[in-house]
């Protein structure tokens, strides 16, 4: 089976070509890198071991039109197998094998398995082995362990930071719904989209080394697209996502938000002095 993987890109240069530095080293090899910006156009070195086919979304009031930039690149893809990694993620070597074994067993959406670096870990000249034996498990993920799959019925955990799919199923799903604008929410649609498609779910003992960046927590930096897709979301689905977060703004006087209610009411935004406290060394994701 021939695998393209998938990357969309607002800023993070490093990262971007940590990632390229990742895939140079995968042991199966991608068709091809397609890397869409977000707003911005994508400048990478040349590389002469696979091709690199760049893009690019602008959306007029939205710098994160995540579901559009994962759309345009499935879009752009010529082979039958997907892999979306996110631009913070550097593939281990294998990644790509074994999401590739993983489609050939079973046309699923496969979620990989990402593993988190400290700060510093990909700075400079790193080695593949230093990430591996600095990278840690995140709590919430199942730990595979010697099992290399694992189908699952918890759509919900489904994160769209590294995963596999087959071109057929993608299209089944329908896609990510770009009406969700911006950060959050879109990555659990899909899961639920798939879920109503019949597509199967599973995760796959397939690691990516996630990047070590600063986060805000809550996402205060993020609040209006939050509040507006999971307004939206719960129109479509019935329920509401992302609860912790819209809890945490709700204590801090941010929102009015009633999970027995329809819609949430934003009081104010928050400061930049707001969103400075809450930006830690956390790595994202945890």
């Amino acid at each position: 089976m021939k695998i393209s993987v998938l990357t969309i890109v607002r800023g993070r240069q490093a990262h971007l070509e940590n990632q390229l530095k990742g895939l140079l080293q995968s042991t199966v090899l991608p068709h091809e890198w397609i890397v869409v910006g977000m707003n911005q156009e994508v400048t990478l070195p040349d590389c002469k071991r696979f091709p690199i086919r760049t893009s690019s979304v602008h959306h007029l009031t939205e710098p994160l039109p995540l579901a559009q930039a994962r759309n345009h690149a499935a879009s752009l893809c010529t082979t039958d197998g997907m892999v979306f990694l996110d631009v913070d993620c550097i593939p281990s070597p294998d990644m790509i094998g074994k999401m590739v074994n993983a489609l050939q067993a079973e046309d699923r959406l496969w979620m990989g398995c990402p593993r988190y670096l400290p700060a510093g870990a990909a700075d400079g000249d790193w080695q593949m082995d230093q990430l591996q034996q600095q990278a840690v498990d995140h709590p919430l993920q199942p730990q595979l362990g010697d099992l290399e799959r694992q189908s699952s019925e918890r759509y919900e955990m489904f994160w769209s930071l590294c995963f596999a799919i087959g071109q057929s199923s993608f299209k089944r799903i329908g896609g990510f719904d770009d009406t969700f604008d911006g950060y959050g929410g879109e990555d659990t649609d899909f899961a639920f989209s798939a879920r109503k498609a019949s597509v199967p779910f599973g995760f796959v003992n397939a690691v990516a080394y996630h990047q070590h960046h600063s986060v805000c927590k809550p996402p205060l930096n993020h609040l209006k697209p939050i509040v507006e897709n999971a307004e939206r979301f719960r129109r479509k689905w019935g329920v509401w996502p992302m609860e912790s977060w819209l809890n945490a703004f709700a204590e801090r006087e941010l929102i009015e938000f009633d999970k027995d209610d329809d819609s949430i009411a934003i009081h104010r935004l928050p400061t930049e002095s707001e969103i400075q406290k809450a930006t830690s060394l956390t790595p994202a994701g945890f």
